[in-house]
């Protein structure tokens, strides 16, 4: 018997969009949307409130390419739109303005809205306490009675900064999970969904759900033997590699004359965590400057020893492959997967582009015909297997939703 409804819809129309999700959902609790920057915010999100009633949540916001298992490849110009309801699960939806200009302000802001507005669920407290009870410790360490789903503004810079002041508010037992908001590179500013039109804005939707749930983060690169040491940084800029100037540096690492985006989305660089797994997170260039620096898409500190990473179609086949597996596992390997929403970098898709890589096709292989959304973003958030939060470039993030309960 099934405890999750999910509906999907997926069109350049966003009455058809809205219609395809409805089919399956009369009564949702939260609808994602996730559309192309060109269009009117403010007409896709009255659509959907319409369709939706005004009890169910609306999360969502502009991209760089929109994705679902309706369609057989990324679109551009689209709107796609998944729709969830269930009885066990409550969603709270908090939006901080102006996050570039105080990502603390903006972190408090939408989270004590979240909270505020998170419906108190009897029925999901009682299965938690259920399933502490009757399952193996070590099934019962896997519980997640908290999920938080972030879309900060991709054009605010201000993601890290973003998510320590979440922490600091929240602490670090609940889960993140997210994308940065993203446009067509026409534009200055991106568009978040909170329950309304937000531009420049930070947004949380907390989850409390008797569902399961589970997340991961994987890239497709493995580091090389070339690096350097970040000596002087501030941000995400970094001004010297090794005492020198970090364009020289980075021209040499990467084998060319002279810098421009196509090296610098193909030349990404790595960050060992600090965790026991210690793997690589990916830090990839935005820009070069006359002055000598680079500006990365996310912050580099100083002091850290950055290789160059590399990749081939196999390995990036089969990292996505585990990425999606790990997140199963993370959600209890329920038998029923009822969605995966998945949060995908630009720079990954171009990649994907490039070596011809069908994530459906994986999406497939490992979790059956099941919906799917998500979108490429300007940068992703999530945990490392060890637990460390961060904020990632040319990196998938990945959530499941499984038709299943907790106390299954």
């Amino acid at each position: 018997m099934a405890v999750l409804k999910v509906g999907l819809g997926h069109a350049t129309r966003v009455s058809e969009a809205v219609a395809g999700a409805m089919q399956q959902t009369p009564k949702p609790d939260l609808a994602i949307v996730f559309c192309g920057y060109g269009f009117d915010a403010e007409a896709v999100h009255a659509e959907v409130r319409r369709a939706v009633g005004e009890r169910a949540a609306i999360i969502g916001g502009s991209t760089a390419g929109e994705f679902s298992s309706l369609r057989a490849e990324p679109q551009r110009d689209s709107v796609a739109i998944m729709t969830l309801q269930s009885s066990y699960l409550s969603v709270g939806v908090g939006v901080g303005p102006a996050l570039a200009e105080d990502p603390r302000a903006a972190a408090r802001t939408a989270l004590a809205e979240a909270q505020r507005t998170l419906r108190s669920n009897p029925t999901v407290m009682s299965l938690m306490l259920l399933a502490l009870d009757t399952k193996k410790s070590a099934d019962a360490a896997r519980l997640k009675p908290f999920v938080n789903i972030i879309l900060p503004d991709g054009c605010s810079g201000r993601e890290e900064a973003f998510i320590r002041h979440v922490i600091e508010e929240a602490g670090n037992v609940a889960r993140i999970i997210g994308g940065s908001t993203a446009n067509d590179f026409t534009g200055s500013d991106t568009v978040q969904f909170g329950n309304g039109v937000h531009r420049g804005a930070g947004v949380v939707a907390t989850l409390t759900s008797g569902l399961k749930i589970g997340t991961a983060m994987g890239h497709p690169y493995v580091p090389s033997e070339r690096g350097a040491v970040a000596t002087r940084t501030r941000g995400r800029t970094v001004f010297e590699f090794d005492g020198r100037p970090a364009t020289e540096v980075v021209a040499e690492l990467c084998g060319v004359e002279a810098l421009d985006p196509a090296v610098f989305a193909q030349n990404p660089f790595g960050l060992k965590s600090s965790d026991v797994f210690a793997e690589y997170t990916i830090k990839s260039i935005m820009a070069a400057h006359d002055d000598g620096s680079v500006t990365f898409y996310a912050e580099v500190p100083e002091g850290a020893y950055l290789r160059l990473m590399t990749t081939d179609r196999d390995h990036a086949v089969e990292s996505f492959r585990q990425t999606l597996q790990r997140a199963v596992q993370d959600a209890g390997n329920p038998r029923r997967i009822g969605a995966i929403v998945v949060f995908n970098c630009i720079l990954r898709h171009l990649l994907k582009c490039r070596i011809e890589i069908d994530d459906l096709a994986i999406v497939r292989e490992v979790a059956g015909d099941v919906p799917m959304i998500g979108f490429n973003t300007f940068g992703e958030q999530g945990n490392t297997q060890g637990g460390a939060i961060g904020h990632y470039n040319q990196t998938a993030t990945i959530l499941v939703i499984g038709d299943e309960l907790i106390s299954q």
